[in-house]
């Protein structure tokens, strides 16, 4: 499947307990009161983001890692609907454009600029979520590629404590993602 393709699958996925939202049952699973439905801004701002994620793979296809991270920051710099109001659909958006944008800068060896973003990534990926730990997980490659680095370098220490930063990250990733599936399967996703 096609990074698009995929993209474009979470988010409908994602935003499919939102749209089916019954008001004479506001505590089903996925559904709360405060809840905002997802109207015609915010499937704009889907729309959108899906365009961008188009161009930035355009970009990455032909080479231009720069252009596609320029793609992704008119994405993740942009107006979204509803400012001011976490809406679950923009906040995993958002989460995936900026663990996209750290992977391309960790092909470029830009170990800070990936880490960065990475961190923007997770003030919109709060609690146990896929999201979230994918951001983990991208921030476990990036301190794992930096100790690689630096072991080439020498520099024997920084290597040392970049490897257990990465399993640290790592470790947490693994545990989110444990939440996740444990929360969606119920029992059946407390096995070992």
């Amino acid at each position: 499947m096609s990074r698009a393709l995929c993209f474009l699958a979470c988010v409908v996925g994602l935003s499919l307990p939102v749209l089916g939202c019954n008001n004479d049952k506001p505590h089903e699973k996925g559904c709360d009161d405060q809840a905002l439905v997802v109207d015609t801004a915010v499937m704009a701002y889907l729309s959108k983001a899906r365009a961008l994620h188009h161009e930035a793979n355009l970009k990455e296809d032909a080479g231009d890692l720069d252009g596609a991270v320029v793609a992704l920051h008119r994405l993740t710099e942009s107006a979204q609907p509803h400012e001011g109001t976490r809406i679950p659909e923009v906040e995993e958006v958002l989460a995936d454009a900026h663990a996209r944008i750290a992977e391309l800068a960790l092909r470029q060896s830009r170990f800070d600029a990936a880490k960065t973003e990475v961190d923007k990534g997770l003030t919109h990926a709060e609690g146990a979520t896929y999201f979230r730990g994918h951001l983990l997980e991208v921030g476990g490659l990036i301190e794992t590629a930096r100790s690689k680095s630096l072991a080439d370098a020498g520099k024997t220490k920084e290597a040392e404590e970049a490897r257990q930063r990465a399993l640290k990250l790592l470790g947490e990733a693994i545990s989110v993602q444990d939440r996740v599936i444990g929360l969606a399967l119920g029992d059946a996703g407390a096995k070992p």
